[in-house]
């Protein structure tokens, strides 16, 4: 990745990340017990990324995005039918 690509990347996260603020309040309330890297990933899922794209953007494998996603859905007591767009984006 080119500097260039680098500060476009790193600008487009900080805009996604400020566009959220209000989820990710809403995340914090509700489940106190996440993290950041929790609070980032909802994030990511909710801006509907694939496991790829979210993988290149916490600089992990796509295995470990899945597994963190698994994680997650544990941690906040995520019904099986639930998709994450369903979880994520209903009561906005």
């Amino acid at each position: 990745m080119t500097i260039l690509e680098k500060r476009l990347m790193d600008h487009l996260l900080l805009e996604l990340e400020f566009s959220n603020s209000r989820f990710q309040s809403r995340l914090k309330h509700q489940y106190p017990e996440l993290t950041s890297y929790d609070i980032r990933l909802c994030t990511y899922l909710k801006s509907n990324l694939s496991t790829k794209e979210i993988a290149i953007l916490l600089n992990i494998t796509p295995d470990s995005a899945k597994k963190a996603k698994h994680r997650l859905r544990k941690k906040i007591r995520m019904k099986p039918a639930l998709t994450w767009y369903e979880f994520l984006c209903i009561d906005q």
